[in-house]
């Protein structure tokens, strides 16, 4: 569909009440009109749901949105609103008879939008449904969630790939803010894009500082958290030091990795007359509608939570984010950080660091690694239960919802299941379970693993933390310094001994980006460089970082065409 830009400027101003386009935002409702999948990495704030909101208005048919919490959707659907524009929304806060009235408005064109979660697509009457509309455009929000190896946050994201095929196979638009080159390739294959445009804008946010403060124990880890809330604020050069304290004083989230913590926490900010209460999952959804609404009324200075906490929250001038425990990954904290300052101010994002919390951090993350007697109990699953559901699996096999959904997409690979109209069915009459390889699940794990080693690197490094972090995202920021963290602006009470080489070191062969292969791991993509190491990420060993004396040396890591030989 071709569409001239000043129509689509008209569409934006008059529907909208937006005067320009941001980045991107253009080249990604162009390729939707035109027919082509698009990934689209974009920085929170970057205009992500407008994309597929104005291509919908000039698209046939439905538009489908999934998104993966309701809080989330209703924001987006009251501003949808607001804007003079109908949308339906299906999801388990909705009665039969709001559902069966919202259908309606689609069948009768009344809306071209319907935002759903992903686990309303196991109704089998609910597909049935979907299948008599026009669904022209699929929309995949937070699309890094079906990358997740089917881990129990959202393993229903697995199914949505079939999903998209028994809907006619209509255009798809996977919206995600962060993703690493392994992240999109994931995306890419498990949502099943055909030859995608690729959207990503820089994820820089120059306005946040990032700093990490090690502690050694909890007793140190809260006098290192007060002596930040309500502390001196000398250490740094004195208008630096002014300007994160003032961050300091406005409105923040702390991060735990528990629920106990978050009390835990939220209690000693009481006792230090700052205004907290904390959040997460295991809280009445009542009292979490209202830790929510008072923080976001501004009654509320600080929220202390878990992980459950910040997905589709809005609120523009949180100043400081906290992470009192080191999340799993590099992506996670980059998530959770970004929270802050989103109205472009400086904020303030720090890690409290404790080495004995790597461990802990490893446990709460892992996913559990499918193993044989694991095939074994589908096979019998199966053969007692012919044409099954995934809910009869679930209570045949007593398997966990992400191992069954990553089990039947294993074997469906392999071609030794079928699934039709959403039961599971051998192709054969049987099959041995000791011939279904298992060699996916070792390398899932080994890339665990390595992203846990990535954020343990981001908390020691001594170099820039920004480009820490921009080139794990594969950007190749090869900036000396952004005087925007703690190693380029080092504390006052720091003594820092630098132990410079007697010459000049010589200009790295490597670049960011590029693919090689090593001897024993195989392919990869070169992550980050330095003066004296390397971290590649590789396709089935996840991220390794290699001394460059050594690489030199043993001639551990070729380009496509030739070796790497010290000179």
């Amino acid at each position: 569909m071709h569409a001239r830009l000043a129509d689509l400027e008209t569409l934006l101003h008059d529907r909208f009440g937006h005067q320009s386009f941001r980045p991107g935002q253009l080249q990604i409702i162009r390729s939707l009109l035109d027919g082509h999948d698009v990934l689209a990495v974009l920085p929170t704030g970057a205009g992500k749901s407008l994309v597929y909101q104005l291509a919908a208005q000039l698209l046939p048919g439905v538009t489908l949105v999934i998104s993966p919490l309701i809080a989330l959707m209703k924001d987006q659907v009251e501003a949808i609103e607001a804007a003079g524009l109908s949308v339906s929304v299906i999801n388990s806060t909705r009665s039969n008879a709001e559902v069966a009235e919202d259908l309606g408005k689609l069948r009768r064109d009344q809306a071209k939008l319907l935002y759903i979660t992903p686990e309303r697509f196991q109704n089998q009457d609910f597909m049935d449904a979907l299948r008599r509309l026009e669904v022209s455009l699929f929309v995949v929000d937070e699309a890094h969630c079906v990358t997740e190896w089917g881990h129990s946050f959202r393993p229903a994201y697995l199914l949505l790939a079939n999903v998209i095929e028994q809907l006619g196979r209509p255009t798809v638009l996977a919206l995600t803010a962060t993703a690493t080159p392994w992240i999109r390739d994931e995306i890419i294959e498990r949502l099943g894009l055909k030859a995608p445009k690729l959207v990503v804008r820089e994820i820089d946010r120059p306005n946040l500082f990032f700093e990490v403060r090690r502690v050694e124990s909890e007793e140190h880890d809260r006098r290192m958290l007060r002596h930040l809330l309500i502390g001196d604020c000398d250490e740094y050069p004195a208008e630096l030091s002014q300007q994160l304290c003032d961050a300091m004083h406005g409105s923040g989230i702390i991060y735990t990795a528990t629920t106990s913590a978050a009390k835990t926490t939220a209690e000693w900010l009481r006792e230090w007359g700052i205004a907290a209460d904390y959040y997460h999952g295991q809280r009445k959804k009542s009292e979490r509608a209202r830790v929510q609404d008072a923080f976001m009324a501004g009654e509320l200075r600080v929220i202390v939570a878990t992980n459950a906490f910040g997905m589709g929250v809005d609120k523009p001038d949180v100043r400081f984010v906290i992470h009192r425990d080191i999340p799993a990954s590099i992506e996670s904290y980059y998530q959770e950080a970004g929270r802050a300052g989103r109205d472009g101010e400086l904020a303030r994002c720090v890690l409290i660091y404790r080495p004995g919390d790597l461990g802990r951090a490893s446990f709460l993350a892992a996913t559990g690694q499918l193993k044989r007697t694991d095939v074994e109990r589908l096979r019998a699953g199966l053969l007692a239960h012919p044409y099954a559901t995934r809910r009869e699996l679930e209570q045949s096999t007593d398997l966990s919802k992400g191992d069954l959904t990553r089990l039947l997409d294993l074997l469906k690979n392999e071609r030794i299941v079928v699934e039709r109209r959403g039961r599971f069915s051998l192709r054969a009459a049987d099959f041995d379970p000791a011939q279904v390889s298992l060699e996916g699940e070792a390398h899932r794990h080994a890339y665990e693993r390595s992203r846990l080693a990535m954020i343990r690197s981001y908390a020691e490094t001594d170099a820039c933390r920004r480009r820490y972090l921009l080139n794990y995202f594969g950007d190749d920021s090869e900036d000396d310094g952004c005087t925007m963290c703690d190693n380029d602006m080092p504390r006052a009470t720091e003594q820092r001994i630098v132990i410079r080489p007697e010459s000049a070191p010589t200009e790295s062969p490597f670049a960011i980006g590029e693919r090689v292969k090593h001897n024993t791991w195989g392919a990869g993509i070169i992550q980050r460089v330095t003066d004296d190491s390397l971290t590649v990420l590789f396709d089935t060993a996840g991220y390794k970082t290699l001394s460059t004396a050594t690489v030199y040396e043993h001639e551990l890591l070729t380009y496509p065409n030739s070796a790497l030989k010290h000179n």
